[in-house]
């Protein structure tokens, strides 16, 4: 049985239904275009065992169903757990804990696999404490069958429904082992003392930082692990993460830097094979990790050294080669990622998108440019005499201002915001953030509405190296820092 709060039955709204043409024609190639028939095919795909169909056909309903729609999700969530997608599955059923609801998973059959994996336990905690009806802060809920009627009329998902028993589908065949991932290795968070009230900890082996964001609906970061090719995921407070989209479903590289377009519900990952100088820039739903489609580089380009991406107003995808040096873009509605231009700069290092369209920002060794990308001209940035631009380690735009990472000639890195003038042509004033930063370790930035999101690998140097000491265990911080 799922159990849901009446309060947010009200209130749930979100992205998981919007659906581009593309989307909505591979539905219609799929046999459904209305959610009800989706749901209808897949929960008949289920009964004969075709759990492949039942994921896709279970897909489609979510994308074309109402938004965020709980009953929906979790027909998703069997769906994956069925089909061999433990990982996403359990992804999904901590969504739909955070959105209040619960769920018979403990005992149902068709999660077998998904309890199995090293981010349950939490999960399963978080149900439980649903489930229980004397848990502290629990609302009065409302019944909706986890597994309704396959007989009966299809209802609205979000309007209660009968819980008609009905055996569960046989587990899939096991997928083989080496397709599963090692439970990672944690340690205790440290005192909250000792990382402020808007932080997040965990520690894993093996993990090179490639890339984060963060996605407000879930309230987890998303971080890349760069040489073990795949996004993992850590909810807030949290001290562990979950493996969430790996390179055997999305074809990664090593991933080089990611971005959320929260407009459309995608996630955009960037990608390189340093060995080659191939290149990829992959599209992915948000809401789940499934690979949309990924974006080769045009006849020419290559090889690559593709170091950051950022998404433009338009809807277009921008991303920086260092090797070129050179800015490419994936055009809205594109199929490869072509050349806009040749940046003058040496080791460039960051790329954002500025808030007027065609207009983005380089950082380099030393300065930023200011590209201007309809006339296919760059224009460094003036400063005063007391702010220095060289060596910006990664930049991101909010609101006419550049948030940077810096290292400052003593060692010590520094997050500033350097505000612009009209014009987006010069630096007028350089403020240091209130925000814990240590002198040593990879760091990378995101924006994220009023925040910044700011991660940190103290086991590692800018240049990924290990530092003298280090265990061999990556330790990351996450901080939430408001932006006024």
């Amino acid at each position: 049985m799922i159990v849901v709060p009446l309060v947010l039955l009200a209130s749930l709204a979100g992205r998981l239904a919007a659906a581009s043409p593309t989307e909505l024609q591979q539905a219609r190639d799929f046999g459904c275009t209305e959610w009800h028939d989706c749901r209808q095919q897949a929960l008949a795909a289920a009964d004969r065992g075709d759990y492949e169909s039942f994921h896709n056909l279970a897909w489609r309903a979510v994308q074309t169903g109402p938004p965020k729609d709980p009953a929906l999700m979790f027909l998703l969530a069997r769906a994956q757990a069925l089909s061999g997608r433990p990982h996403d599955a359990l992804i999904m059923l901590q969504r739909l804990a955070d959105m209040g609801v619960a769920s018979d998973v403990v005992a149902n059959d068709d999660f077998a696999r998904t309890r199995e994996l090293p981010g349950w336990p939490e999960v399963a905690a978080h149900i439980e404490s649903l489930n229980h009806p004397n848990a502290p802060g629990t609302a009065p809920s409302a019944a909706i069958g986890s597994r309704p009627s396959r007989r009966a009329a299809s209802p609205a998902p979000s309007a209660p429904a009968p819980s008609v028993p009905a055996p569960s589908a046989p587990a899939p065949p096991a997928t083989p082992a080496a397709a599963e991932t090692p439970p990672a290795a944690v340690t205790a968070p440290p005192p909250p003392s000792a990382l402020g009230p808007d932080a997040s900890h965990f520690s894993i082996a093996g993990f090179t930082l490639g890339g984060l964001a963060y996605d407000a609906v879930s309230r987890r970061f998303l971080v890349g692990d760069r040489l073990g090719r795949k996004l993992m995921v850590v909810a807030e407070g949290a001290n562990h993460s979950v493996d969430f989209v790996r390179a055997d479903s999305a074809g990664f590289r090593d991933i080089a830097a990611i971005e959320i377009d929260g407009r459309r519900g995608d996630l955009w990952v960037v990608s390189a094979a340093p060995a080659d100088g191939a290149g990829t820039l992959h599209k992915l739903q948000l809401v789940s990790g499934r690979l949309l489609k990924s974006f080769p580089m045009a006849a020419g380009l290559e090889p690559v050294t593709l170091v950051d991406l950022a998404l433009t107003p338009a809807g277009g995808v921008l991303v920086l080669d260092s090797a070129g040096p050179q800015l490419l873009e994936l055009r809205s509605g594109g199929t490869v990622v072509e050349r806009v231009m040749k940046v003058d700069a040496v080791e460039p290092a960051s790329l954002a998108a500025g808030g007027e369209a065609g207009i983005a920002y380089v950082a380099h060794r030393d300065g930023v440019s200011r590209i201007d990308l309809r006339a296919r001209s760059a224009t460094r940035l003036t400063a005063p005499k007391s702010v220095s631009l060289a060596h910006l380690e990664q930049i991101r735009w909010r609101r006419h201002a550049l948030f940077a990472i810096r290292v400052d000639p003593d060692g010590v890195r520094r997050i500033i915001r350097l505000d612009l003038n009209a014009s987006g042509r010069a630096v007028t004033h350089a403020t240091t953030l209130d925000a814990p930063a240590p002198p040593e370790g990879q760091a990378f930035v995101a924006i994220s509405g009023d925040e910044l999101i700011y991660m940190v690998d103290g086991s590692k140097d800018a240049a990924g190296r290990p530092l003298q000491g280090a265990s061999g265990m990556a330790d990351f911080v996450a901080y939430r820092v408001p932006l006024r």
